[in-house]
């Protein structure tokens, strides 16, 4: 006879509340840092560049938008 185990019934048993399952989450997060943790400061590196001028584009578009929808209702 063998004995079948379900992962869920596992885990519930093992983290019964939300707050357990949040936290066993983040500590397992916090054990693997080492191997994330740099892919993370290489995205924050880009963005830091990036950032900056997207917004300036973003902006200039949205300026541009609103004069020539002002433009086009004047006529």
């Amino acid at each position: 006879m063998t004995m079948q185990h379900n992962n869920s019934d596992l885990l519930g048993t093992l983290f019964a509340s939300t707050a357990e399952k949040t936290g066993a989450v983040v500590s397992a997060a916090m054990i693997s840092s080492p191997l994330w943790l740099p892919s993370l400061k290489v995205v924050s590196d880009v963005a830091e560049i990036l950032a900056p001028i997207l917004g300036c584009i973003y902006l200039s578009l949205q300026i541009g938008f609103k004069l020539w929808d002002r433009t086009r209702s004047e006529d």
